[in-house]
């Protein structure tokens, strides 16, 4: 009798063990808040096979359909939905199947990587404003504020905005912080680079290493763009908007692609174009 108690008790101990290993059943859908659903990937992928197969992502509403080995990770969209597309400097054409497995310095310095970002609920120009014109925050610090810095001739349809280093110096310095501090090195900040249109409006801002730092960290090898012996690269944050798509693109790529933006510019949004499943949604009021 007494046994019989005790097998009962240690059935009660494990059932709730018993439910816990219980797995429910992987969903193979996934739908964002803004009713667009994708088929999720699910199992083991393989990032090396050729031809690659069609991925699914959500962007806001719209589903997209995107060759595997165009995502950074080459294997589709992350559990959560998150994604990001990475391309190869300079041709901006996908990295082979397979080889972004094991990313080596050289690889990393010649990836061009292209975020889309569905904007909802505010105009999809503010975060494009608030980038370079902060309002009121920027009289915080000379290095968020246009007024502050240096504003050079005109090129390849670009705008310079130099940061000015005596100036950050001097206002660093009012705050306490010392001469070896990183922040008040040039390579702590960024030049910026505007683009208008016929109007004045600003639609494109790039932010790159400053010219002070001279070494782009990067030479060519066998016509391939390498990460040279010096520490660091210089590299670009690029950022427009698809304003029919309300959607804004932030792309990061070594400082010299910045001569090639508009190329670059065009190739984020031809590829945006390109593998939207359902082009007929239309955008929020």
């Amino acid at each position: 009798m007494k046994l019989m108690i005790k097998l009962g008790c240690v059935l009660c101990l494990m059932l709730p063990l018993l439910a816990c290993a219980r797995q429910d059943a992987v969903a193979t859908t996934q739908t964002n808040e803004q009713g667009c659903t994708r088929i999720r990937s699910v199992g083991p992928q393989d990032p090396f096979k050729e031809p690659p197969p069609l991925k699914q992502a959500c962007l806001g509403p719209y589903l997209l359909e995107i060759p595997q080995n165009y995502f950074y990770n080459q294997i589709g969209a992350e559990h959560d939905g998150s994604y990001a597309l990475a391309l190869e400097y300079p041709s901006l054409q996908p990295f082979k199947p397979g080889e972004r497995m094991g990313l080596t310095f050289d690889i990393s310095v010649r990836t061009v990587t292209i975020n889309y970002n569905y904007v909802d609920r505010v105009d999809v120009q503010v975060p494009l404003r608030l980038s370079y014109d902060r309002g009121a925050d920027s009289k915080n610090s000379p290095e968020d504020s246009l007024d502050s810095r240096i504003e050079g001739a005109s090129f390849d349809g670009l705008t310079p905005y130099y940061i000015d280093m005596e100036s950050i110096r001097k206002y660093y310095r009012s705050n306490g912080k010392r001469e070896s501090a990183a922040i008040m090195q040039p390579g702590w900040h960024t030049d910026w680079f505007l683009a208008r249109d016929k109007g004045g409006e600003v639609q494109t801002v790039i932010k790159c290493t400053p010219r002070a730092v001279t070494d782009s960290g990067v030479e060519y090898r066998d016509g391939k763009m390498v990460k040279n012996a010096s520490f660091g690269v210089a590299r670009c944050e690029h950022i427009f908007v698809v304003a029919e798509l309300d959607t804004l693109v932030r792309i990061k790529y070594p400082r010299e692609g910045m001569r090639a933006w508009q190329k670059i510019e065009a190739r984020a949004r031809d590829l945006l174009t390109a593998s939207m499943k359902n082009k007929d949604r239309e955008s929020k009021p």
